[in-house]
């Protein structure tokens, strides 16, 4: 059975490479004003800057969005897509990626609005702790 790949310039980039290629055209600072992600004001490293990323999926896909739709210049889609994770939106094959967008005001809305869209599992947020019985303070059965 043949899996066919899915249209999606994420689809097999590492973030290293993603952080690499936007880092090198915008500057962590401007990276940092554009995101509003106060992690990239203070990059102390590519290493801890991934694993802060994979840790808070919010700021990953925020990241992702931005390399799509701003640094490789895709259109933007319907939010039907915006509400899906970046990785698994599907980029039509007549688009082509375009120049890096400057940064600025607009810029800024734009990635804003369109994470906005995104809805997150409660699941992911809530985790189900068990009740506290205060005569079993071990919870030795």
């Amino acid at each position: 059975m043949t899996v066919k790949k899915q249209n999606n310039p994420l689809y097999g980039l590492k973030l290293e490479v993603l952080l690499t290629e936007i880092s090198d055209h915008y500057t962590w600072p401007g990276l940092s004003e554009a995101l509003c992600i106060d992690r990239f004001n203070f990059h102390t490293g590519m290493k801890s800057t991934c694993k802060f990323l994979r840790n808070n999926q919010w700021a990953r896909e925020k990241v992702e969005v931005f390399y799509l739709y701003e640094f490789k210049a895709y259109p933007y889609p319907e939010p039907k897509q915006l509400a899906k994770p970046p990785r698994d939106r599907n980029i039509p094959a007549d688009q082509l990626s375009g120049e890096p967008n400057p940064i600025t005001d607009a810029l800024i809305d734009r990635v804003d609005i369109a994470c906005k869209y995104r809805i997150y599992e409660k699941s992911d947020v809530i985790k189900n702790e068990p009740v506290y019985d205060p005569s079993n303070p071990w919870g030795v059965k």
